[in-house]
This record gives structure tokens, sequence and C-alpha cells, in this order.
């Protein structure tokens, strides 16, 4: 049973598995780089490039579990959550088909709390190209008392980010955050690497479940560890 962009907006909590194969993105989609920065003062908050990242000399992607590559944690500034307002710039390439379309769903929960939801049409892509997306959207304010609690329990912050091509999910993406009391600038220096590979998995067959499509029907998520990217 297909998941439609309703369905996902239904969710009241992260979902237990992956809502579709990877095998979905049969429209060649591929992330190139992504950059958040605080639209006030343009510090950047966090800055990744898929062409600059450097691995481990004879590193071997086949000891990845595969779902390690839609599977990240991040560290964060709490300073962010505090933020009124963020701007992001998103590259990505299209395969040899158009995309029509193109819809990202993302949807933010703390201990299976709904936090943050956002929503971006990114329109028609053309066959074979590189497109730059620029996005500038206001931040919910968060209680005091709740951004506390995300910075005591680490990782309990969990995001499900959901693609579309005309209402057919095509990837799914999943990520578990932790915020410290650093400066925005400080944990970038905290962060020593962009990639954490050693928190990548053996490797596994494709994990998806369209069942979990209710968003979960426990209290547990995926629990194999991602890559883990690094904050400025």
């Amino acid at each position: 049973m297909s998941v439609t962009p309703e369905d996902v907006m239904a969710f009241t909590k992260p979902t237990e598995r992956f809502l579709c194969p990877l095998s979905a993105n049969i429209y060649g989609l591929d992330f190139l780089s992504f950059t958040i920065e605080d639209y006030d003062t343009k510090r950047v908050i966090f800055e990744v490039n898929k062409e600059n990242i450097e691995l481990p000399a004879g590193f071997d992607f086949s000891m990845l579990d595969e779902n390690s590559y839609r599977q990240i944690k991040y560290d964060f500034s709490a300073d962010v959550l505090r933020l009124p307002r963020i701007s992001t710039v998103l590259t990505f390439s299209v395969g040899p088909q158009p995309v029509e379309k193109f819809k990202m769903i993302e949807r933010h929960y703390f201990r299976n709390r709904l936090v943050k939801n956002f929503e971006f049409d990114f329109g028609f892509c053309i066959p074979n190209s590189r497109n730059t997306w620029n996005a500038v959207y206001d931040v919910p304010a968060l209680d005091e008392d709740l951004v506390a609690e995300m910075m005591a329990n680490p990782y309990e912050t969990k995001s499900d980010s959901f693609y579309f091509v005309q209402d057919k999910l095509v990837m799914h993406n999943k990520a578990e955050y932790r915020y410290t009391s650093h400066s925005i600038e400080a944990q970038g220096k905290a962060n020593s690497e962009n990639i954490d590979w050693s928190q990548a998995g053996a490797k596994q067959s494709d994990d998806y479940d369209a069942g979990a499509k209710r968003g979960g029907d426990s209290d547990s998520s995926d629990d194999e560890d991602g890559r883990k990217f690094s904050y400025k």
C-alpha cells in the first residue's frame, strides 16, 4: 500500500522502519550539498558537501549497512532551537527522467511528540539537471523547559524526511539529534570530522516495512547507527 503526503501529515511519532526501499528512487535523485544558516546573522549552522568528503584510505563501502546511507546522527548547539528564522541551500541532481511535483515533508519529534513540521515544494526538475533550492522559513518557538529536556536526552529528538514525486514516496531518511550547551561556533570546533564512519553498522538487506506507515506501533524506532555529521 502506497504512502501519501496526507498519510505522513497524520503521523504522531517517528516510523518504526523505512516506508520505501532504496530502489523506490527511480529518478536518480542525489543530494550533493546542504547548508543551514541563521537567517539574521548568516552564521553557518550546518554544511556538508558530498563532493568534498574524504574517506579513510582503503575504506570499504561493502561493510556499511545500506540503511546507514539514510539514517544520520547530528550534533547541534541548543542555540539552534532558539533561532527565529533559518535559511537553507540544497543542491541536488536528477537522473534521466523528468521529476514532477517534487515535494519534501520533514517531521521532528521529541519522545513521540511532534515539535516541528516543514514542507517544501520543489516543483518540476528537468532530466539530467543539477538544481539549487534556496528557502527561508520561520522556526516554531519552543518552550525553554522543552529545550532543556531535549538537551538532557541526547538522540531522543528524531525526524523523518519524506520525498515525493507526484505524491508517490520515492525516498525516506531518518535522523537523530543531540543538542549541547556549546555555542554554535564552539560546537563546530568540538566536532573533528564531517562524518564518523565508525558509527555505521554491518551491511544488511534493504529494510523497510509498508506496514509501519501508521507512524510506528511501538515506542521504539530503528536503532541502527548511521552517519554522523558535525555542525558548525
